[in-house]
């Protein structure tokens, strides 16, 4: 495998990528509609530029907790820090677009990174979605 294939398949799922950057956009735009069209464009516009970025990279961070052997600490972990960096992305994006409504334009990217963490984890740990690289289950 070459240096910059490994690269991708250590670091960033596309697919995840284009789903995420798609639905969280429009969120940020409807959680902004109240402003100016410019303003809940521009938050829709940097919550796609956050989302595909984030959730491109937290979902490969996903499938590499789910071959843990214990399912708790696979799905606890695989969710908690990739939901942990998908705040932090989100904040800086909007901190630095000024969105008005910073926080509630985190919100729910936040609460969707965590709860669809479990189910890529729950995909990868069945053997569905695996990248080039995957590790199997520790036994």
């Amino acid at each position: 495998m070459t240096g910059w294939r490994k690269l991708y398949h250590n670091m960033f799922n596309v697919k995840f990528a284009v789903i995420s950057a798609a639905f969280n956009g429009l969120i940020a735009m409807i959680v902004n509609i109240a402003h100016s069209p410019e303003q809940y464009l521009m938050a829709g516009l940097a919550q796609v530029a956050s989302s595909f970025l984030s959730t491109g990279v937290t979902a490969r961070v996903v499938q590499h907790f789910s071959p843990i052997r214990s399912a708790p600490i696979s799905y606890f972990f695989g969710s908690l820090v990739p939901a942990t960096m998908t705040f932090a992305m989100s904040l800086t994006f909007h901190l630095w677009n000024n969105t008005p409504e910073v926080l509630a334009s985190c919100v729910a990217p936040t609460v969707i990174s965590y709860t669809t963490s479990y189910i890529t984890n729950y995909i990868t740990r069945r053997g569905y979605m695996l990248p080039g690289n995957y590790k199997e289950i520790q036994k």
